[in-house]
């Protein structure tokens, strides 16, 4: 074969390979998504995105991965929402109690009364949120919202109402806010990275929360007392940035889909809640006395006067807050029965 047909004998083969390469499919890219929490690494909602991100990486053959910034590195819990909402994360998880009033119907779940059990309302809620609560998450996709019952720690034994009145305590949002009013206390906007310090220098007497947030920010090194009880809930929400949902490939698009509502509340939820049990024992074997606050009527005459005011401050925002509080409360209804 001489010089010439050599040559053109393997032009011929790279044209071919060429041509092979163009009509194979081409390597799937990988997409990363950027997920912030201004938790600590270890606290459960960490946790559970960790778990999640695990899940999604293997369902999606290592094609979405997605990576966690956890103790607020993007930015501090009120800004949260609004992380997502730009698109500076696509993923972020909020404390609804660190923007007091700007999510008034989910808020109005706040109210004492309104959980029959943390998990079943997560499950819930959850399912319906991104139908029903929708108008006050603009820009972003609901994935999950997930409740917690409020407890109080504090510097000095409460016993009851009486021993709440006057006294300084971190309220967890605006309707924990008229929760604590009722009680006679009065009712302070401390962020969670800031409840240890205000403690320790007497700022407030005691703070409303949840058992992950006195392990997360370490606040049984100041304070001793927890008092238990029908206080309302403290709400989470994780929500992903809409157009970087709406820039996903249509099959993890589904994935993303698959895994939100009830799914991601199962997730998320479980870990969450069993946590709690596992905190409150931890606290109780590290010498934090754990009481039920005594209900001297106050707290059950109020809650019906802060469920009316917290309708009220929904529908002065232009909100169908009775019917959406109406659907949330069967929601909850339907998964009372889990836990």
């Amino acid at each position: 074969m001489g010089v010439l047909t050599r040559a053109a004998s393997a032009a011929c083969i790279a044209l071919v390979a060429i041509g092979l390469a163009s009509i194979r499919p081409a390597a799937a890219q990988e997409i990363q998504l950027k997920a912030s929490l201004f938790v600590p690494p270890g606290n459960p909602l960490v946790r559970a995105m960790e778990k999640w991100a695990e899940e999604m990486k293997a369902k999606s053959n290592g094609r979405l991965i997605i990576k966690i910034f956890p103790a607020g590195q993007m930015g501090p819990p009120p800004r949260q929402f609004d992380l997502a909402r730009t698109g500076v994360a696509d993923i972020a998880v909020i404390l609804h109690g660190s923007t007091p009033g700007r999510f008034p119907l989910t808020e109005l779940t706040h109210v004492p009364g309104f959980v029959k059990g943390p998990y079943g309302s997560s499950l819930g809620v959850s399912e319906i949120a991104q139908e029903v609560l929708a108008p006050e998450y603009p820009g972003v996709k609901i994935l999950n919202v997930i409740f917690l019952d409020t407890v109080i720690i504090s510097r000095s034994e409460i016993a009851n109402a009486n021993s709440l009145k006057g006294k300084r305590v971190r309220a967890a949002g605006s309707v924990q806010s008229d929760v604590l009013e009722a009680l006679g206390a009065v009712p302070t906007v401390v962020q969670p990275g800031d409840l240890n310090d205000a403690l320790n220098k007497g700022m407030i007497e005691g703070v409303s929360t949840a058992y992950s947030a006195i392990e997360s920010y370490k606040l049984d090194d100041v304070a001793k007392f927890v008092s238990e009880g029908d206080m309302g809930s403290v709400t989470f929400a994780t929500v992903m940035n809409q157009a970087a949902y709406d820039a996903l490939p249509p099959d993890l698009r589904r994935l993303i889909d698959e895994s939100s509502g009830l799914a991601s509340a199962k997730l998320f939820a479980r870990i969450v809640t069993d946590d709690e049990i596992r905190l409150r024992e931890n606290l109780l074997k590290r010498g934090v006395k754990i009481s039920r606050l005594a209900d001297d009527g106050a707290l059950t005459q109020a809650s019906q006067k802060i469920l009316d005011l917290a309708i009220k401050k929904a529908e002065a925002k232009g909100l169908d807050a009775r019917n959406v509080l109406k659907r949330m409360k069967a929601a909850v209804a339907k998964y009372a029965d889990q836990h």
